[in-house]
């Protein structure tokens, strides 16, 4: 998954690669999201890219109102945004959190910001070419 990331990352938005990315294996110790103010905080490529990237592997199209599963299956390995991600993708209003009765079942909902910030920065074809993409086989 980690490179999966950083390419996706650098593609779509020019990003150098992080050391650490926010997408973890299932097993990892997820916490509760909670609702946030929305435009809190400035998004980054990193959250956008988490959002892609979850909202690819469930087939949710890109536009405002869409739900996005926190936790997802990508290469036949299942897979959860981190705690601080999934903060920060509310408090930067790319999404609002619809809480589950676990962490497992936390929802993203797409915002109208996010579907402009992610065109504005790597553009509508690149983004459709994304999702549209064929996923590498083996994550890890």
């Amino acid at each position: 998954m980690r490179e999966y990331f950083q390419s996706v990352e650098k593609s779509l938005f020019d990003a150098a690669p992080r050391r650490s990315i926010p997408i973890k294996p299932i097993d990892f110790k997820a916490s509760p999201l909670s609702p946030a103010r929305s435009g809190s905080c400035n998004g980054t490529s990193r959250e956008a890219t988490a959002l892609l990237i979850a909202a690819k592997s469930h087939g949710s199209a890109l536009q405002p109102g869409q739900v996005v599963p926190r936790a997802f299956t990508l290469s036949e390995r299942a897979w959860i945004i981190e705690n601080g991600c999934g903060q920060d993708i509310a408090q930067s209003g790319f999404a609002e959190v619809e809480p589950g009765p676990t962490p497992r079942s936390d929802r993203f909902v797409l915002s109208a910001r996010f579907i402009r910030w992610i065109e504005t920065r790597a553009g509508q074809e690149r983004i459709q070419a994304f999702m549209t993409s064929l996923v590498p086989p083996q994550l890890t």
